[in-house]
């Protein structure tokens, strides 16, 4: 429990942990600002105790079906910061493309990602891990498998099987994708 103090001559904020205090001090932020003539007005007096109902508060971006850049996702962490969410769940890989730039298999993302541009460098994901960490916020980076993999078709084809059903590739409803999208399970570098 993390209490805020406000009185017109003093302010405190009382945490047991880095993160509490963080929150603690995006609370009082929200709760002054500054007027016409550039003064900041604080409200009444108060006190405010808070702790978070949930451990885990958090949103998850899908930048596999939807590439975003990172600039907009950052803004995103800032704005989660300012509601105090806690967990970035980015949906980095699914069929529709593979835009992280992995280092020791890079035709997955030449092959794989909407466009040379839509992609995720190394560099810029531990960028969004640390602005993200900064605001008191953790990242879960997902690459979707053992399905959802029909984005690594074109840079492996070897690890996929396809899905069969009624003695024929089966069909997905929303396209082609989904009649080889598995990984191949007897296949040994899966």
């Amino acid at each position: 429990i993390d209490t805020l103090n406000i009185s017109r001559q003093i302010a405190t904020v009382e945490a047991t942990t880095v993160w509490g205090l963080l929150r603690g001090l995006e609370t009082f932020s929200q709760l002054i600002y500054i007027d016409q003539q550039n003064y900041v007005v604080i409200n009444d007096s108060v006190t405010i105790v808070d702790s978070p109902r949930f451990q885990h508060r958090g949103i998850m971006l899908d930048c596999a079906r939807h590439f975003l850049p990172v600039s907009i996702i950052k803004k995103n962490l800032d704005v989660m910061t300012y509601n105090k969410l806690n967990v970035f769940h980015w949906h980095l890989v699914d069929d529709q493309s593979f835009p992280f730039q992995s280092t020791t298999f890079p035709n997955l993302s030449r092959t794989g990602a909407f466009t040379p541009d839509h992609v995720y460098t190394p560099a810029d994901v531990s960028d969004v891990i640390e602005h993200a960490r900064l605001r008191g916020i953790r990242v879960i980076p997902e690459i979707d498998t053992p399905g959802h993999t029909y984005s690594w078709r074109k840079a492996m084809p070897e690890l996929i099987t396809v899905c069969w059903a009624d003695g024929k590739p089966y069909q997905a409803i929303y396209g082609t994708q989904g009649e080889m999208e598995i990984f191949n399970p007897i296949e040994p570098r899966v």
